[in-house]
């Protein structure tokens, strides 16, 4: 019969079983909402552990143009190697679940993001990106005179941003004009 841990010991197991899983680093937020939807602890056990976690060097936190987001270091990896049997496997399977689901948005939300600079007196410039990694696939600056002009278009960003890459790169490399 396998030993299963509890409290912050599993809570921190629970988190490097999230990021070993997930196969890719994740925001704070997508982390947390993997820990809610699976209901595997509470909100303030999970702002104790996970910066336990970073100060003992199992989870690393890095700075990506699109936020910070946590990935596991090596010796983390070692540990959900070690002990991810102490936690049940629905729990696993739950995650698992969890983590296929939201592959695609999580993947969009690191591909789009937008910086938003500027002040009522000058005005505001809005930056608009999508990525691949780390690397600007397409970009737009604005600058906008009103803040909430600037958030409004910064909302539709990630909908609309496929749809306006295809629309430049049509007229500029095809030279076609769609109406």
């Amino acid at each position: 019969m396998p030993y299963f841990t509890h409290g912050d010991t599993k809570n921190k197991l629970v988190l490097l079983y999230i990021l070993s899983a997930a196969k890719t680093p994740l925001t704070h937020d997508q982390l947390y909402r993997v820990v809610d939807r699976t209901d595997s602890m509470t909100f303030f056990s999970f702002e104790t552990v996970l910066p336990e976690l970073e100060a003992d060097g199992f989870v690393a936190a890095f700075t990506r143009p699109f936020g910070a987001c946590y990935g596991l270091t090596a010796t983390g990896q070692e540990q959900v190697t070690l002990f991810s049997d102490s936690i049940p496997l629905v729990l696993r399977e739950r995650i698992d679940r969890v983590l296929s689901d939201s592959a695609g948005s999580f993947l969009r939300e690191t591909q789009t993001t937008s910086r938003l600079s500027g002040n009522e007196l000058d005005g505001y410039v809005l930056e608009l990106l999508v990525l691949n990694g780390e690397e600007t696939v397409f970009g737009i600056t604005l600058s906008v005179a009103s803040k909430e002009a600037a958030l409004d278009m910064r909302s539709r960003w990630a909908a609309q941003s496929g749809e306006l890459y295809d629309l430049v790169w049509d007229r500029l490399y095809r030279g076609t004009a769609n109406k």
